[in-house]
């Protein structure tokens, strides 16, 4: 039995399908926050996880905070083997997509220091609290303060183009615990301007998706995507033609550890 693509509608809840799909798939995308980790703690039998799926996975997360490196880094001090190059962000993808396509733009971006450093050594050109500025670039932060808000919106204001590294509100943190997200910078933006047009890079845009595929030469009919938020995760998969399983309080399955053989 080979993995459907999403278009078939395979039954992702019934274990033995779920089963099949792992078995199989070419590449098996796992989330991040409420599959693999909590927080700083590794999830129950997330390594006996990884094991299960050995050299065919790529972490595929909202995280906008990290870089594959400094990501591979904290999870290995967590007991998690994560290589970089199976590691893949919406934070750094976002910075990759403004290295390929900006040019001699400037961009203001708001991020962690390590983000910030990842986008200079791409070539991405960063202003500080610039009079203007051709693109806001907006990933979790948490040093961000009322000032860096005050400026965002000045420079929005004046015409600059908004990119923002995910839609999530929350993501889940130690004990499940909600810990706030890009995605609610997002929305205090749109709340302070309304008709804001922004390009956002992580799931469930389908584009995280589409380039961890390309990296490890995968189709989406022969992949699968295990996760924990249906809106983003499940929507994503399924825009990428690939099917889904969900884990945690919004899937079919406790965690990860009901997938392991």
């Amino acid at each position: 039995m080979h993995p459907q693509p999403a278009g078939t509608n395979a039954d992702t809840s019934d274990p033995d399908t779920a089963a099949a799909l792992l078995r199989e798939a070419e590449l098996v995308l796992i989330d991040l926050d409420g599959c693999l980790a909590f927080g700083e703690a590794p999830a129950p039998s997330a390594a006996a996880f990884l094991r299960m799926v050995e050299d065919r996975f790529v972490v595929l997360s909202n995280n906008s905070t990290d870089t594959p490196e400094s990501l591979s880094d904290r999870l290995g001090r967590a007991g998690l083997t994560v290589e970089p190059r199976r590691i893949m962000l919406a934070g750094a993808l976002m910075v990759d997509e403004l290295a390929a396509t900006h040019g001699d733009g400037t961009v203001a971006l708001f991020a962690a220091p390590q983000l910030k450093e990842y986008a200079r050594a791409s070539g991405v050109t960063l202003v500080e609290a610039a009079a203007s500025t051709d693109t806001v670039a907006v990933a979790r932060d948490l040093s961000l303060t009322f000032e860096d808000l005050n400026t965002m919106l000045r420079l929005l204001h004046g015409g600059a183009n908004l990119i923002v590294s995910n839609p999530d509100l929350t993501h889940p943190g130690n004990n499940r615990v909600p810990v706030v997200e890009t995605g609610a910078l997002l929305a205090l933006l749109e709340a302070c301007l309304p008709g804001l047009h922004p390009r956002i890079v992580g799931k469930p845009d389908p584009l995280m998706f589409l380039r961890a595929l390309q990296r490890f030469g995968a189709t989406p009919a022969r992949s699968v995507m295990v996760g924990d938020n249906p809106a983003t995760d499940g929507l994503g998969a399924r825009c990428a033609g690939m099917p889904a399983i969900l884990v945690g309080p919004n899937g079919s399955y406790a965690g990860v550890g009901d997938l392991v053989r």
